[in-house]
Order: structure tokens, then sequence, then C-alpha cells
């Protein structure tokens, strides 16, 4: 079994008490990152630290699919790392920090967010980096689809996958694996999905798809609806391992 966290912005905790803030993105989309997504840079390496002094072993996506496509086993205490929406404070602080600890990550990319040009980084916004910068931090990150235009919700139970037509679903996927390096993992954007979706991409011999549904992986999770953990700032470290799985 294997625990997979999520996370979207990794700022100082100086940055993070300005509140919530809108995103900035390439197609123009207007949305603002909730709260409960942004975690201090001091927590981010507090917990890193954790999992590396307590010998859990980071995972790759070719490892999970082996895990269950090919019945190998993987380490007792695993762990999947990672990241959605490829915002500039992945690179301009998490990234040192994976770097350094060598650590390897997941980024969920959707690429019509994605800034053809490299800007200088912009506090007071969730601002995504360039297909450049994106490419500088591959030696960390393996970046897999996350849509391309399709990032987009109505309130906070539909999301754009599940209002468009299939045609259209499978279109966007293919635009996305035009830039992404793994074309058969897939995140549901904002976690929000119905099972056509689930059957499309099966259609399309995805492999891997994840949710934002907190727990543990198993052999009998379906590889398509994986449970992922959003840590929330401030977690204290025995929850933290309940979320891990560790017994109390």
């Amino acid at each position: 079994m294997f625990t997979t966290l999520v996370f979207h912005e990794i700022r100082p905790k100086n940055e993070i008490s300005s509140g919530a803030r809108p995103i900035l993105v390439a197609d123009g989309y207007h949305d603002s990152l909730p709260m409960p997504l942004y975690n201090s840079l001091d927590f981010f390496c507090e917990l890193l630290s954790y999992l590396k002094d307590a010998g859990y072993y980071f995972l790759s996506l070719d490892e999970v699919k082996e895990f269950y496509y090919e019945n190998k086993d993987i380490p007792a205490k695993s762990v999947l790392i990672t990241f959605d929406d490829c915002y500039q404070s992945q690179k301009k602080y998490a990234y040192p920090v994976l770097k350094e600890m060598g650590i390897k990550a997941v980024s969920f990319e959707p690429t019509g967010w994605v800034f053809e040009e490299e800007q200088s980084y912009k506090e007071a916004f969730s601002q995504v980096l360039s297909f450049k910068e994106l490419e500088e931090m591959a030696d960390v990150f393996t970046y897999a689809n996350h849509t391309h235009h399709f990032h987009q919700r109505e309130g906070i139970e539909k999301s754009r996958i599940m209002w468009e037509s299939e045609a259209l679903f499978i279109q966007d996927l293919d635009e996305c694996n035009l830039q992404v390096e793994e074309k058969d993992v897939f995140a549901y954007p904002f976690g929000l999905y119905h099972q056509d979706n689930v059957q499309t991409l099966s259609n399309l011999n995805f492999k891997l798809a994840f949710t934002t549904e907190p727990g543990i992986n198993t052999r009998i999770t379906p590889p398509l609806e994986l449970h992922r953990n959003i840590v929330m700032e401030g977690l204290p470290i025995d929850k933290f391992k309940e979320m891990l799985g560790e017994q109390k």
C-alpha cells in the first residue's frame, strides 16, 4: 500500500498570511486558489524531513503502474509526492528543497495554463510557470496530464470535464499529452469527475488517475480512482502519521 500527497502552493508564512489570491494563467481562466491549498515552506520542509528520517520510500509513477498492472511489490513505507497546477512557488520554493533532499515528485500540468515566456515571480498571484521553467525542473519533476483547457469549474461540485462532450474531453486530453511526459496518467481537476470520465480514461488506456479523495491506496483501489491526501497547514504529526497509514 502507499499514500499519495498533493501540494499546490508552497510559500513562506509571511506570503501566506496575506490570504487567498487570484490565479494568473496563460489561457485567461479566472479563479482563486483556496487557502487550504497553501502550505508554508517551513511546514513543507518539516513533512519531508519526517518522511526521510522515518525511512519512507519515494515512489515513481512507473513503480505505481507496476504495482497495479504487474503485481510487483513496493516497500512497506511508500509515498508518492505530487503537485498540481505548476505555480511559480513550485519552482521558487519547493523545487530547491526537493532537489537538495533527493526527492522526486510528480507535477500535474494543465498545459493551457502554462505560459510561453518566463515571467517574474508575483507574490500577489498564484501564477503558473512557463514551459521552459518546467523543463528546467525535470530532474526532480515528472509531468503528467491535468487537461489542456479543461481545468475549469462551476462552483465546488462540477468541473469542465463533467459538462463537455466525451469527444471534446478526448481532444483536450490529446492536446495536453503533446506537452507532458507521462501520457497515460491523469489527475482530475479539482478532484471533480463522474464515472463517464473514468470510462473515457479507461477506453484511452490511461493507467493511473488521481482524485483528491483522501485515503490509503491498496491493491484493491481502482487505479483510475486513486486516493490523494491534501495536507493542511499545521497538521499535527500524529495526524500526519495516520494519513500515512502508520499504526498508533
